[in-house]
């Protein structure tokens, strides 16, 4: 019967501290005991004290290595069969020999894969306990082997007999009869690329050399099965061999788990092409291969455009078939163009094409050329994937951007050369090459640099009270009347002064911290309006941006509703301003979160409306009090055409919708005559006030607009 976990005691000899602890946490969590030792000296009296069920033993060791530790551990009078796990970061294949001719029972290569070292320890487990079962009594050697898939031979080496157990034949798939006699008939079932090693290990058993060895076998049906066979050598009293006696299991699923283990950690399910882990470990063998020839190795990130627009508008299922369709045509032009680079320096079969997660994918491309060849062939592979591509009846046009880096012009580790390539593709993203491919540069790592800078200072800029609120007013321009203001959050930054929001928000948009940030307007909004009750002021509404993390906790209606109370301030005296392209990723959301905002009183503002896709069909289902003309459409108001046309558009929309109307970014007096004329008297822009400190914001609230001259407030227009 195997033991469980918790009766389990493994040891460990290995003399890498590292090495050891990592084992002890990992197995540990897995519930078996650990015993360590340093070296083989102490890892033999260890294993004379413990009696361990278990030893995974290191190779290179000080003193006494680790396969005469094993040939000593084979020879204990009473716990020699316990089974011996060796850890190698050799891979050739003498090593290997050397360890199971030292009487291993197995051996995992380092790095080691944690997984899959369970799973072998489970393997050894199981198999000496099937073989602890046949030794303690040959009367259940049958059923023994059959429920452990496993089959004994002994071979007369002086008569050339073999005899073979009935478990044996099972494996095969075959009886006595039907089998044949004779170490002919067995090599004829081994599978033929495998046949030379098993001839070689059976010629060295002749001379006295026993082995473990896995290979497959061919069964009648044409069912290829992989095997693990373990042969001994039996000698007379003058040492000569005078028989082989061997086990054979059947280890297919065991190959079979190994295998969906392997897959699972380095491939993606969906196109079947390697992950980002597997793709990291290509890479680092490109890189050493590349310093030993003195050549140059090429990553390109490739990242498909407004692929989001797929799913949403075809579904899940098309998106995946597009997709696949993507990794297709990738694999087709590693065959086609970059093959011609390493087909005489690496496998054919070698992949170089990867998915790094959701429409990002990857290349490798070894023994490359100069910069400006890798790109010339990178618009080749534009090219092919702009061919349109036929997903869920629709024919689809897809482009990418492609960011790449060369090794070792820009680094020599994977770790520097994916943050290299990524920069490059970011680059490309915001458009800085033009044409969608953009080779990394050193002006890239220093503003990367700079970026993580103003990151980490950003982190800290709450909690050290570095922010600042501005309020713009917004005003009826048929008398100037002061209708309230739109909350505009700055950052005064320590070293580089005041900076206007396209300096942070977007980064802040990047990394999270949008939400707290947006959290904090709020808050100082609200508590501003609070003073100002105090103060004996009457407080006008005052409008503040929602952010998508904002929008979609399901605790916005819930924390609103707690802001106007920590403040004593009726719903009434804010607004929320929220984009098209919020609101319309799930208009049922939407819906049912504005109603229940506006069941408080608060009212709600669709900003820069007309930039996004909203329908209004969806637009009429919202509970919304205003539509903003955005800015982009206002500016170009006096020189009439398209633009004029689609205000036009909107002030009657919103008339007919019943709600009302603000144009941003108003700057001159013809602009707010058009917009006057078309019917939109609530504006906002520097030709009525540029955003205000708090300070002067007040004084406005006292006095009144049309009492302030506009060059008392010299701010700068990006503010």
């Amino acid at each position: 019967m195997m033991l469980s976990t918790d009766d389990t005691r493994i040891l460990i000899i290995d003399d890498d501290a590292l090495t050891r602890a990592l084992l002890v946490e990992s197995l540990g969590e897995a519930g078996f005991q650990m015993v360590e030792a340093a070296d083989g000296e102490s890892g033999l009296a260890a294993f004379d004290a413990e009696r361990p069920d278990v030893v995974l033993l290191d190779v290179m060791m000080p003193g006494i290595d680790g396969f005469e530790v094993c040939r000593r551990l084979r020879q204990h009078p009473r716990r020699g069969r316990v089974p011996v796990i060796m850890l190698t970061g050799l891979d050739d294949t003498r090593s290997i020999e050397r360890a199971y001719d030292s009487g291993a029972t197995d051996f995992i290569a380092k790095p080691i894969n944690w997984v899959l070292l369970r799973y072998r320890i489970g393997y050894v487990l199981r198999a000496a306990t099937a073989l602890e079962e046949l030794i303690r009594s040959e009367r259940n050697l049958t059923s023994a082997q059959q429920i452990a898939r496993m089959g004994s031979w002994e071979w007369s080496l002086e008569s050339d007999d073999l005899r073979h157990s009935d478990g044996y034949f099972r494996i095969f798939g075959e009886d006595s009869l039907t089998f044949g006699d004779g170490l002919e008939a067995f090599l004829a079932r081994v599978y033929p690329p495998d046949r030379p090693r098993v001839e070689e290990a059976l010629t060295g058993a002749r001379k006295g050399r026993g082995y473990q060895q896995d290979y497959r076998i061919v069964r009648p049906d044409g069912l290829v099965r992989t095997v693990h066979e373990t042969a001994v050598v039996l000698t007379d009293p003058a040492g000569l061999p005078v028989s082989v006696q061997g086990t054979l299991q059947d280890v297919s699923e065991r190959v079979e788990a190994e295998t969906r283990i392997r897959y699972l950690a380095f491939f993606d399910d969906l196109t079947g092409l390697p992950n980002r882990a597997c793709f990291r470990e290509m890479l680092q063998g490109a890189l050493l291969r590349t310093a030993r020839r003195g050549t140059r190795c090429g990553v390109i990130l490739l990242d498909v455009e407004r692929f989001a627009r797929v799913n949403e508008s075809l579904g899940q299922e098309a998106g995946d078939q597009a997709l696949q369709l993507i990794a297709a045509r990738l694999r087709e032009f590693q065959r086609s163009v970059l093959d011609a680079y390493v087909r005489t320096m690496i496998e054919p079969e070698t992949p170089r094409v990867a998915r790094m997660g959701g429409d990002a994918f990857a290349m490798l491309v070894e023994d490359a050329p100069d910069a400006d060849e890798v790109e010339s062939q990178i618009h080749r592979l534009l090219g092919r994937l702009k061919r349109p591509f036929h997903v869920a009846g629709q024919e689809l046009t897809l482009s990418a951007r492609v960011g790449f880096t060369l090794a070792p012009d820009h680094g020599t580790e994977v770790e520097s050369l994916l943050k290299a390539a990524e920069s490059a593709v970011s680059e490309a993203r915001r458009g800085g090459s033009g044409q969608g491919v953009q080779a990394f540069t050193e002006a890239m790592k220093i503003a990367a640099y700079a970026r993580l800078s103003t990151e980490n200072d950003l982190r800290r800029a709450v909690a050290a009270n570095e922010l600042r609120l501005f309020y713009q007013p917004k005003v009826d321009a048929r008398d100037g009347r002061l209708l309230g203001a739109e909350a505009l959050v700055r950052w005064q930054h320590p070293a580089r002064g005041l900076l206007p929001p396209g300096e942070f928000i977007p980064l802040a948009e990047e990394t999270g911290l949008i939400g707290p940030l947006s959290d904090w307007v709020l808050d100082q909004a609200l508590a501003f309006l609070a003073r100002c009750r105090d103060q004996g002021l009457a407080p006008l509404p005052i409008s503040v941006n929602l952010c998508a993390a904002q929008f979609r906790s399901d605790k916005l209606v819930a924390d609103l509703a707690a802001s106007l109370a920590r403040h004593g301030l009726p719903g009434h005296l804010l607004e929320i301003e929220v984009t098209e392209s919020i609101l319309m990723k799930d208009v049922d959301l939407a819906s049912a979160m504005f109603a229940a905002i506006a069941d408080q009183g608060i009212r709600i503002s669709i900003d820069d409306f007309g930039t996004g896709y909203s329908s209004l069909a969806y637009l009429k289902r919202f509970r919304v009090h205003t539509l903003k003309i955005d800015r982009s459409f206002v500016r170009d108001l006096e020189e009439g055409g398209g633009d004029a046309a689609i205000v036009g558009a909107i002030i009657a929309l919103a008339g007919n919708l019943g709600m009302g109307v603000i144009a941003e970014g108003v700057e001159e007096p013809a602009q707010a005559s058009i917009l006057l004329e078309r019917g939109c008297s609530h504006m906002q822009g520097y030709y009525f006030a540029r955003p205000l400190p708090e300070e002067a914001y007040r004084e406005v609230l006292s006095q009144g607009l049309p009492n302030l001259r506009r060059d008392d407030w010299a701010f700068d227009p990006v503010l």
